[in-house]
C-alpha cells in the first residue's frame, strides 16, 4: 500500500468515526467525566492520519505511540458505550 493509499483510507477512518462518536456524544447519557475526554478521543482519531509517514518509518517508538494511542481510543469508547447500554 502506498503513502497516499494508507494517508485516505486513514483519512477516511477518521472522518467516519469522529462522526459517529460526535454523534454518540451527543445524543448519549453520559457522565461528566466522558463529556471532557470524548472531544480528545475525537482529535486522537486523526493524529495517525496527520503521522502516516512515521507510521511507514517502522519505528519501534511510533509503532508503540501509535498501538497504545489505539487502545486508549478503543477503551474509552467502549467505556462510552458500556456506560450508555447500561442506563
Amino acid at each position: 500500500m502506498s503513502l497516499s493509499q494508507a494517508r485516505r483510507n486513514q483519512l477516511i477512518i477518521a472522518g467516519i468515526s469522529s462522526v459517529l462518536l460526535s454523534v454518540l456524544w451527543a445524543i448519549g447519557d453520559l457522565p461528566r467525566s466522558m463529556y471532557y475526554t470524548m472531544p480528545f478521543v475525537i482529535a486522537a482519531l486523526w493524529i495517525p492520519a496527520v503521522c502516516v509517514h512515521k507510521q511507514r518509518d517502522g519505528g519501534l517508538i511510533w509503532t508503540s505511540f501509535f498501538g497504545l494511542l489505539g487502545i486508549v481510543v478503543v477503551s474509552i469508547v467502549v467505556r462510552a458505550v458500556w456506560l450508555i447500554g447500561g442506563e
